[in-house]
C-alpha cells in the first residue's frame, strides 16, 4: 500500500494571505500558489509581492494589472515568478531551468 503525501505551501515575506482586503483575491493567490506547487515538485515557497493588483514593471505587454509572486525551492531559490490577473489567468516565468516534462521553454500563460 502507497501513501500519499500532500505538500503544503509555505508563504514567506512581506505579505500574507490574511493582508488582502479583498478575501476573494486571497483565495485566488492561494489556488493559484498551490496549482504552481502542483506543476513544480521543487516550489516549497512563495513570497507575495503585494496585495493591490497593479501594472507591471517588468512586462510592459501585459495590459492586464497582476499580482506578483515569486515562487522558490527548498533553499529559498527562486524557481520563477508568476503574475496572476484578478480573472485568474496568469503568466509564469521560470529562473531555473524548468522540469523535464515542461513545454513551454519556460514560460507559462494560463
Amino acid at each position: 500500500m502507497s501513501r500519499i503525501i500532500r505538500r503544503l505551501i509555505s508563504y514567506i515575506g512581506k505579505c500574507s494571505l490574511n493582508d488582502f482586503p479583498n478575501p476573494s483575491h486571497a483565495t485566488l493567490v492561494d489556488t493559484y500558489c498551490s496549482d504552481q506547487e502542483k506543476r513544480d515538485p521543487r516550489i516549497k515557497y512563495a513570497s507575495i509581492e503585494g496585495t493591490e493588483f497593479h501594472t507591471s514593471h517588468k512586462d510592459k505587454t501585459d495590459p492586464k494589472k497582476v499580482l506578483t509572486i515569486k515562487f522558490l525551492d527548498e533553499s529559498k531559490r527562486r524557481v520563477g515568478t508568476g503574475h496572476l490577473h484578478e480573472d485568474g489567468t496568469s503568466k509564469f516565468r521560470y529562473k531555473q531551468k524548468p522540469p523535464a516534462e515542461s513545454q513551454d521553454g519556460g514560460f507559462e500563460q494560463t
